[in-house]
C-alpha cells in the first residue's frame, strides 16, 4: 500500500477530512512498510516507528508547534522540538499523516466513555457531545471508577467529593480546556452534574465551580488513547498485508513527592 491509501480510507470512514488533518511530512506516495499509531508525534514516538520498522506515523494530534488548527505545515524550523522532529523522520524516512477530528467522530470519544465503565448514552450528538446516566453515588465513587478503569495512579477532582451525582458528560481530550466552554454547555443543558474530561484549565475550573458541576480529569493522551488502540484494529482489518503498532503517550508529568 501508499500512504495516501491510508488517508483516502479516513476519508472513507468519516468523510470529510478537517482542515487541521492530512500529511504533515513526508512522502504520500511512499510504499508503506508498517504503520505506527500514536497520541502525538513525539520524538519517543517517531524513534519507536523507526525501530519496529514503520514509515507511517497517524498521529492523533499536530506534530510541530506552534500547535494550530490550520491545514499548513506550520512550523517554525527555528524551534528546536520541530528541528529534532523533523531530522528524525527524515532520517529514517517517516512520512507524517494526522487524524483528529475523523478519529474524534469515528472512535475517540466513545471509547474512552467504555473505558472508563460508561455504557448507554442517553444523549448522544452526531458531533463529540455525550452524556450518560450513572447509579446513583458520590463524585469521589466516580472519580474513584475512572480511575481505576484506566489504571491510573490518581485523577484531578474539581468539587463537593460528596455530592451524589447520576449525569456525566464527557468533553474528551482538550475539549475540556476553557476555549471550549460552548461545548460544556451542550452538556449543562442536557443535565451533566459532572464532566469527564482528558485536560482542562483553571478558567474551566471556575466556570465549573460557578455552574455546581463536577469535574474528574485524566489526562488528555490518557482519554485518546483507548479510542486510537481501537482505531489500529481498524487498520489491521482492513491493511492486513501491512504491520500496524502503537505507541502509547502516557502522563507526561511526576508528582513531587510521590502520591502515597
Amino acid at each position: 500500500m501508499r500512504a495516501r491509501e491510508a488517508q483516502d480510507f479516513l476519508i472513507g470512514l468519516s468523510p470529510p477530512l478537517g482542515a487541521e488533518e492530512g500529511f504533515r511530512f513526508g512522502d504520500p506516495s511512499v510504499e508503506v512498510t508498517g504503520i505506527l499509531v500514536t497520541w502525538m508525534a513525539t520524538r519517543d514516538a517517531i524513534q519507536s516507528a523507526a525501530d519496529r520498522g514503520c514509515n507511517l506515523v497517524i498521529c492523533h494530534e499536530g506534530p510541530f508547534f506552534p500547535y494550530s488548527g490550520s491545514g499548513t505545515l506550520e512550523t517554525s524550523i527555528t524551534w528546536r522540538v520541530n528541528r529534532e522532529r523533523i531530522a528524525l523522520c527524515a532520517r529514517h524516512g517517516i512520512t507524517i499523516l494526522r487524524a483528529h477530528g475523523t478519529l474524534d467522530r469515528l472512535c475517540v470519544v466513545d471509547e474512552f466513555a467504555r473505558a472508563a465503565g460508561l455504557r448507554g448514552s442517553d444523549f448522544r450528538e452526531e458531533g463529540l457531545a455525550r452524556t450518560f446516566t450513572i447509579p446513583e453515588g458520590t463524585l469521589a465513587d466516580f472519580a474513584e471508577q475512572v480511575r481505576a478503569n484506566l489504571g491510573l495512579p490518581r485523577v484531578r477532582v474539581v468539587g463537593d467529593l460528596d455530592r451524589r451525582i447520576t449525569r456525566v458528560g464527557i468533553a474528551v481530550g482538550g475539549i475540556g480546556l476553557s476555549f471550549n466552554i460552548a461545548f460544556w454547555e451542550i452538556l449543562l443543558r442536557h443535565g451533566a452534574q459532572v464532566v469527564l474530561t482528558g485536560e482542562t484549565d483553571e478558567y474551566a475550573m471556575h466556570y465549573a465551580a460557578d455552574n455546581d458541576i463536577g469535574i474528574v480529569e485524566t489526562t488528555h493522551a490518557i482519554s485518546e488513547n483507548p479510542g486510537l488502540r481501537r482505531f489500529c484494529d481498524i487498520l489491521r482489518e482492513r491493511f492486513a498485508q501491512v504491520p500496524v503498532e502503537f505507541h502509547e503517550c502516557g502522563v507526561a508529568w511526576q508528582d513531587v513527592p510521590p502520591a502515597g
